[in-house]
């Protein structure tokens, strides 16, 4: 909406004359009404004979600079959602959600160009066309160069909604939100400070996280985990003693000490990659989970409490997984809940990959050979951060469809209502342009939505051709 402040004189004088007028006509200039008037005014400003009334209200909003989007005032066409401007009502609450439509179409567009940004990386190093399907493309060289296809085991990408970002974005939109008891209610898992004393309620299971290069672990291990096999016995990964069968590398000149993989059985230190995570009872290199330990959780630990299945934990801190805000009004719940998750934390997974080469006389050795770098680059930095721009992605998506659905939904109605109410003309004119801007809202959304997706979905086929789990 759009006011110029230099008319506050003429827009004074013509509202005292528009009650005078509304008044015989059963209408208050501030009253219930007066956007409906506005409104009609609006559209027969021109011909004054259409009515007395009408008329003085059209001069009302001309004297006051007041305009919808589309409207010209004082020669400047005033600007809608569709052209950046989000100030369309002049109401707090409702320019807010039209606020949160902007910032995400930025945060799509900034989503949308780490993705394409990965995946053409991923194209000039495997020697593809700047337009090729990826997926495809992938698939092909795969067949051409790799014996039984490729798997690489990757655990999710860890995203964090900061809880306490999510109660001030509500708290901008509605004042009866305090900031400093208002909390997230989390339904994956919510990060504490470090404590032997950290508890969780009934609806949560205490979990503790230590990292490191050896850390002793009695529970999941993610990265490689070290046993001591007192007795011999099958061992998956590497062997750090006696082998029984053949050895594919040895630690000593004799050949005595295993330290590669054994055909056999191992007796002594066996280290297994566990990327997606399994029981240890030995040393963990990489991170070590511990659910409810006897003692409490260590000082250095990373603690959460983790909501079990269908329920919810209240949260002050980072909650990983699906999140509600704070209660707050209807026209403020899909601007906090979308402002929180375009501010969403994701840190890249860890990887492991498996393959064979093919060694067929006939592969081009040079051409394999630059498949083979192109792999290494593939898992170690291409796919972790096309993973974790994908997994941000899905954040970003949900909160662009909550935004349509809302705009059409619970927001027009709360601007509905409020248009009913006792209003001054300012205010009931700039419900009815958000009213009229509100259908806008899913056409200013179609493009970067439908671009969030086709991306996310060129993600989700590259992850079936390199057999990912998950």
């Amino acid at each position: 909406m759009y006011t110029g402040e230099h008319t506050m004189k003429r827009c004074t004088r013509f509202t005292a004359l528009a009650g005078l007028l509304l008044a015989s006509a059963g209408m208050s200039a501030c009253g219930s009404d007066v956007s409906n008037a506005i409104d009609k005014a609006k559209q027969t400003a021109d011909d004054t004979a259409k009515g007395t009334v009408g008329t003085v209200v059209a001069q009302i909003a001309q004297a006051c600079g007041l305009g919808c989007p589309g409207d010209e005032i004082a020669g400047v066409k005033v600007r809608g959602i569709e052209d950046g401007n989000a100030s369309i009502s002049g109401v707090a609450q409702v320019d807010t959600f039209f606020e949160s439509v902007l910032s995400y179409r930025n945060a799509a567009a900034d989503v949308n160009t780490g993705i394409e940004a990965q995946l053409a990386a991923i194209r000039a190093d495997f020697g593809m066309a700047e337009d090729a399907d990826v997926a495809a493309e992938l698939d092909a060289q795969l067949s051409s160069y790799v014996d039984g296809g490729i798997h690489i085991e990757a655990q999710p990408a860890r995203c964090e909604v900061d809880a306490k970002a999510a109660v001030a974005a509500a708290a901008r939109c509605d004042t009866t939100v305090d900031p400093g008891s208002a909390m997230v209610e989390c339904k994956g898992a919510c990060e504490l400070d470090a404590s032997a004393s950290a508890q969780c309620d009934a609806n949560a299971t205490l979990v503790c996280e230590l990292s490191g290069p050896a850390v002793e672990c009695g529970g999941m291990c993610q990265g490689s985990c070290q046993t001591e096999l007192a007795a011999a016995a099958k061992c998956t990964g590497t062997c750090t003693g006696t082998c029984s069968g053949s050895c594919s590398a040895y630690a000593d000149a004799a050949g005595t000490q295993c330290a590669g993989q054994c055909t056999g059985e191992c007796l002594g230190g066996c280290e297994t990659q566990v990327m997606a995570g399994a029981t240890c009872s030995g040393v963990c290199r990489g991170t070590c989970t511990v659910q409810n330990p006897s003692g409490g959780c260590q000082a250095s630990a990373h603690v959460e409490c983790q909501a079990k299945a269908n329920a919810s934990v209240m949260c002050q801190g980072r909650c990983q997984g699906d999140f509600e805000p704070p209660k707050v009004k209807a026209e403020c719940q899909a601007s906090a809940k979308c402002e929180a998750s375009l501010n969403v934390q994701c840190t890249p997974p860890q990887l492991a990959v498996v393959y064979k080469l093919k060694t067929d006389a006939d592969i081009d050795a040079a051409a394999q050979a630059r498949f083979t770098a192109a792999i290494e680059n593939l898992h170690k930095l291409r796919l972790p951060a096309l993973l974790q721009a994908a997994a941000k992605a899905d954040f970003v998506a949900r909160a662009g469809e909550n935004l349509v659905t809302s705009a059409d939904g619970a927001v027009k109605a709360s601007v509905d209502a409020a248009i009913k109410g006792d209003l001054s003309v300012r205010a009931g004119f700039g419900l009815a342009c958000a009213v009229k801007e509100l259908p806008k809202v899913k056409t200013a959304l179609d493009e970067p939505n439908q671009r969030l997706n086709d991306n996310i979905m060129t993600c989700q086929h590259l992850r079936g051709v390199l057999g990912m789990n998950g």
